[in-house]
């Protein structure tokens, strides 16, 4: 686990960061991460001095099992309400991880995919989603989080932007910033996804969060502008 800002926590999972925004009345998970993580993330609130029952809502970015693998053991454990956009939510309450997925540019790309992805779990335990999320909702989370739909990695991909501690952008896998910022290594539909690249440029924003790869921490927004540009 590592500290991002005041309230902002990491926790590893895997390849994956899922975080935590912990709040005196409440912990929020952003992603639920690959199946049997709910340890790690109990191991992770202890070390904060908090419980599992302090965990009210779990934020997830998308369908995919490093995402939402661990959400039907964390609900069980915590009680805590599951909040996704409607298109992967469907998903996810019948435990398909992937929809019909290509590699992104690249012989890096290709072989990720045929080495880890498709080698990895292409089901998940059914989960219950409560909330069905559309974009530009606020939701009643952790004094109010605005969820904005960008698809393209996934047709219901959300990205959630949290207003406090200088203003954070919890990306899932719009974007990652492994090896610098860049696209997923696997799209839905690439044209989709690079036009959310430049909405998410649109923004405002300090700080974002990824799945992958280590968050930037100051100037964000512009980065995403300067490596993407702003939609036509």
């Amino acid at each position: 686990m590592k500290q991002v800002t005041e309230h902002v926590y990491g926790v590893d999972s895997g390849d994956l960061t899922a975080y935590l925004i912990v709040l005196p009345e409440t912990v929020t998970l952003i992603d639920a991460g690959f199946p049997g993580s709910l340890g790690l993330i109990e191991d992770a609130l202890q070390a904060l001095g908090r419980r599992l029952g302090d965990l009210r809502d779990v934020l997830v970015t998308h369908c995919h099992p490093d995402h939402a693998g661990a959400l039907a053991e964390i609900e069980r454990a915590t009680g805590a309400v599951a909040w996704m956009h409607p298109l992967d939510a469907e998903l996810v309450r019948r435990g398909q991880a992937f929809r019909e997925f290509h590699p992104a540019p690249g012989e890096k790309n290709r072989v990720f995919v045929e080495e880890v992805i498709s080698k990895g779990p292409q089901t998940i335990e059914p989960a219950e989603v409560e909330h069905e999320v559309e974009d530009g909702g606020v939701l009643p989370v952790a004094g109010g989080i605005t969820a904005y739909h960008l698809p393209g990695h996934s047709a219901g991909h959300l990205c959630f932007l949290w207003p406090q501690d200088s203003g954070i952008l919890f990306l899932g896998d719009a974007a990652n910033n492994v090896e610098g910022l860049n696209e997923p290594p696997i799209h839905e539909d690439r044209s989709l996804l690079l036009e959310s690249l430049r909405k998410i440029g649109e923004l405002e924003f300090e700080i974002a969060c990824f799945a992958h790869g280590a968050p930037l921490m100051g100037g964000a927004a512009e980065a995403f502008r300067q490596r993407w540009g702003a939609r036509s």
